[in-house]
């Protein structure tokens, strides 16, 4: 195979296996949360309060999806919305205590399906994989 057979190959069934987990997710729905949510209340556990076009631009989605994802999760009181102080028209979507919960069950529920799709690899494959997606991440960040 050449090497444009073999990335298309690759890109396919990497679509493939993101198709697979997000089926995977869906059918445990056991929350409220679509995948989206769960990786917007993700970021912000992770890095802190965001305006919504921060939280955007981290998910890979754009502003109006993210107000979008943000209504809901505030919806729930999974967030809150707080204005700067020095600035008024900037808001900022923080994470609630329930936010938090929640991501701890959630957490604790997918992890028998992510070791589903995982444990076939030995630690040293799952290690390369990490490796190669964060190098193909970090050239994507690079290109905006």
């Amino acid at each position: 195979m050449n090497k444009n057979e073999v990335l298309f190959e690759v890109s396919s069934n990497f679509r493939a296996i993101v198709k697979g987990i997000s089926k995977e997710w869906n059918k445990r729905g056991e929350f409220s949360l679509s995948f989206a949510q769960f990786k917007a209340l993700y970021k912000l556990n992770q890095h802190g309060s965001q305006k919504v076009s921060q939280l955007a631009e981290s998910l890979s989605i754009t502003p109006a999806a993210a107000t979008g994802v943000t209504d809901r999760l505030l919806a729930e009181g999974y967030v809150k919305r707080e204005r700067a102080h020095d600035d008024r028209r900037i808001v900022y979507i923080t994470i609630t205590e329930k936010g938090e919960e929640i991501i701890q069950k959630v957490t604790e529920s997918q992890k028998e399906a992510i070791h589903h799709f995982f444990d076939v690899l030995p630690e040293e494959d799952i290690e390369h994989l990490r490796r190669i997606f964060n190098k193909i991440l970090s050239t994507i960040d690079h290109l905006d």
